[in-house]
């Protein structure tokens, strides 16, 4: 990857996929590619140097996650509930989980919710979401352990419910 070529190979390869897994921390498609859009914005800024790393779809997964927390921190306050309900968009398999396990995991804190997103539905390993997110490996498991519990909680609650 070292052209302009490669950048617009990258940019097709993985818009989809960071767009989806954005969307599942933000809650909104829209946003979601706007956001996806600012951080490949930012790539593009920063090419010379992050081409040179062995992944530099890690890096980019790293800028858009974080400007997503943000954006969910500020409490973007233009999405309307029929997004929040409504399941994001599958690029290929996984399929989509469930409109209650979606909304239990839309409720996690930030961070819990973006390490779930990178290890359920993007299937990614640890080492990996510890380097997108830039943390620590161990906070990443135990952002896992206590999301896991809250999303139990969450979902026994929904059955109790029902």
């Amino acid at each position: 990857m070292r052209d302009e070529g490669d950048f617009e190979a990258l940019f097709a390869h993985e818009f989809p996929r960071v767009a989806r897994v954005v969307h599942h921390v933000v809650g909104d498609r829209a946003r979601a590619e706007e956001i996806t859009q600012d951080a490949f914005v930012e790539l593009l800024r920063h090419w010379r140097t992050v081409v040179a790393y062995d992944r530099p779809d890690l890096w980019l997964r790293r800028v858009a996650i974080r400007k997503a927390q943000r954006e969910r921190r500020r409490g973007w306050r233009g999405r309307e509930l029929e997004a929040l309900a409504a399941p994001p968009e599958v690029v290929g398999p996984p399929p989509t989980p469930a409109p209650e396990v979606l909304e239990a995991v839309r409720r996690l804190a930030p961070g819990q919710r973006a390490v779930v997103v990178l290890f359920y539905l993007e299937d990614r390993p640890m080492t990996e979401i510890a380097e997108i997110l830039g943390i620590r490996e161990s906070t990443g498991w135990s952002q896992l352990h206590t999301a896991r519990k809250h999303l139990a909680q969450a979902l026994r609650s929904e059955v109790s419910d029902a």
